[in-house]
């Protein structure tokens, strides 16, 4: 075991064979007690074999759970362990799709709705078919409820629409989420194409695994807001005066 013991913290693990051969690749809300049941309960024939191979535990701590669950996803799509694509079918997977439209949406699809679309969820970029649809393919996730949990928590802070625009519907009416800070405005049409791609920048950021680039970019969105309010406080005192 990396470092001879198992914190008690939220993080991903990995097992490799003696060869060096990565078996699985799994999240923990404590490192030390998920690992340590694979070698204390019951398991079905699959995972028991995989237990009699393991030679080496290595592990990255995470500050979150959340922050576990996206690179659990993103190193499984990486490496493509062998016992993380035996656990299920592959066509099974939840995965996170961000569209390809003027207000792009987060959406929850499994392996097989993407391979009738034609995409390729394990390629480490879509290709020009796929791109027309989809700006980006997160997973696989091998829980549909910490997946969602995750959003509705992430959603707090990046906060994303799922409805259309006042030019498509014919209204200018706001959501439920809209009115609980949950949708930045696009069906009142109170955010611009280009505000609202910022935030879809931060989501796939966040996605990405890329913490540092998120915060660095937060704080440049919140300085040109304020630079912004700032223009228009000024161009209203001119007409006041």
């Amino acid at each position: 075991i990396k470092n001879d013991q198992l914190p008690d913290e939220p993080g991903v693990y990995f097992y490799y064979t003696t060869d060096g051969e990565l078996l699985y690749v799994g999240k923990a809300t404590s490192l030390r007690s998920r690992v340590g049941s694979y070698f204390t309960k019951a398991h079905d024939n699959r995972i028991g074999e995989m237990v009699t191979k393991i030679a080496r535990i290595d592990y990255i701590i995470t500050p979150t759970v959340i922050e576990a669950l996206v690179l659990e996803a993103n190193q499984i799509k990486a490496k493509k362990p062998k016992y993380n694509i035996l656990q299920r079918d592959d066509k099974s997977f939840l995965y996170l799709v961000l569209t390809n439209e003027s207000f792009p949406k987060p959406l929850l699809m499994r392996g097989h709705e993407l391979e009738r679309a034609r995409i390729d969820p394990f390629r480490p970029t879509l290709t020009q078919t796929a791109a027309k649809k989809f700006l980006r393919v997160f997973g696989p996730y091998t829980s549909s409820t910490s997946l969602k949990k995750a959003l509705d928590l992430i959603r707090r802070a990046i906060p994303w629409s799922d409805c259309e625009p006042p030019e498509v519907t014919g209204r200018t009416r706001p959501c439920f989420d809209a009115h609980i800070g949950k949708c930045p405005g696009v069906c009142t049409g109170s955010i611009s194409k280009q505000q609202y791609r910022q935030i879809i920048r931060q989501f796939i950021l966040f996605f990405e695994g890329k913490k540092k680039q998120l915060i660095q970019k937060m704080k440049r969105d919140m300085k040109q807001a304020a630079k912004a309010l700032c223009f228009e406080d000024a161009a209203h005192m001119r007409q006041q005066i």
